[in-house]
């Protein structure tokens, strides 16, 4: 299977990525909300726990709203966005040592490190929406750090960039 070949298979099987898009949206302004009416440790629980929800549910809603059948075997493509799970599970545990220390870094760099890994999706579905989205959540982690924005707000701008993004995709492929 040729690059080009795999990559419209992913975006086939996988809505454009819209799908995993709009459910770590979810996830992030859910952790947000928590962080901002519960405490900062129940946000981060919800981020850690609803993170590993977001690939079982965007399977899900591909396969039954979208009705999307899986990508072809062997798509290339499908491991490497795997792979590309190690950037997150690595900022999530420098994130989590860091918050010892600096609780309100948190999602900041959690946010660093999913917009590192949509960096590597603009390779896998082969548009340049994953780069901008990636650069977005970079920018906005970096901002906050910078600045020290309060931790609900970095979560919420994070879901919220990701909720805006996933409805570009979305809205059109329903249609």
């Amino acid at each position: 299977m040729h690059l080009r070949e795999a990559q419209r298979d992913m975006r086939r099987a996988y809505v454009n990525g819209g799908v995993g898009i709009f459910v770590s949206g979810l996830v992030w302004v859910i952790a947000g909300a928590v962080t901002l009416y519960v405490d900062l440790f129940s946000g981060m629980a919800a981020l850690f726990f609803g993170g590993m929800l977001i690939h079982p549910l965007s399977l899900l809603l591909a396969r039954r709203v979208y009705h999307r059948a899986k990508g072809r075997a062997p798509n290339p493509l499908e491991m490497l966005a795997l792979q590309s799970t190690a950037f997150l599970i690595i900022g999530l545990a420098i994130a989590y040592l860091v918050s010892g220390t600096y609780g309100d870094w948190f999602f900041a760099i959690t946010l660093l490190a999913v917009g590192a890994r949509y960096l590597v999706f603009q390779t896998v579905y082969g548009m340049r929406l994953f780069l901008v989205l990636g650069l977005v959540l970079i920018t906005i982690a970096a901002v906050a750090l910078w600045f020290g924005i309060a931790p609900a707000f970095v979560a919420l701008a994070g879901g919220a960039t990701e909720l805006l993004c996933s409805a570009f995709i979305l809205v059109p492929a329903k249609r």
